[in-house]
């Protein structure tokens, strides 16, 4: 049986897993896994792919618009390369 200290430091740990991972909180709570990252990493290479497919073709057909997306979406992938591996 646990202390009431115990269970009151478990009860923070909940309240604070549930406000920064709710979903990992609803899988644990429910007995089921979580979601695979494998999924977000397929979309995300996926996304990597067409930002430098638009940066060349924007650089190889000179039209401003094309290498603006492309470069607002290489710089998008970058972020989320960056903070997917800062957690």
């Amino acid at each position: 049986m646990l202390s009431h200290h115990d269970r009151t430091e478990l009860e923070k740990i909940e309240r604070s897993l549930e406000l920064s991972d709710p979903d990992l909180a609803a899988a644990l709570r429910d007995g089921r896994r979580p979601r695979s990252r494998a999924l977000r990493g397929v979309f995300l290479v996926v996304f990597d792919v067409i930002a430098v497919t638009l940066l060349v073709t924007g650089l190889v057909v000179p039209d401003p618009g094309v290498t603006l997306c492309g470069i607002i979406a290489l710089t998008g992938t970058v972020w989320t390369h960056v903070a997917r591996h800062r957690i």
